[in-house]
């Protein structure tokens, strides 16, 4: 007899990993730390998780120093990449 549930199989670690770099995740929080009327402290976040092909897929930047010739060439996408010099 089968355990009541939801009938979808679980996927493992690597599939999730997979399907997260393969569409990528972009996170934006803005935080605000108030007192009354006064803003004693704001944090801005933004945050992006994916593959390299992904993110110049997306026109992501990427940081200083990343090879961008061996990005452009794993995604395909000569010319198109903005970000690191």
């Amino acid at each position: 007899m089968s355990s009541p549930g939801p009938g979808r199989q679980q996927d493992s670690l690597k599939d999730v990993v997979e399907m997260l770099l393969d569409k990528g995740v972009v996170i934006n929080a803005d935080i605000a730390v108030s007192v009354g009327e006064t803003e004693l402290l704001g944090i801005r976040l933004r945050a992006a998780l994916a593959s390299f092909e992904t993110a110049a897929q997306y026109g992501l930047e990427f940081p200083s120093g990343t090879d961008m010739r061996r990005v452009e060439e794993a995604a395909g996408v000569r010319g198109a990449v903005r970000g690191a010099s």
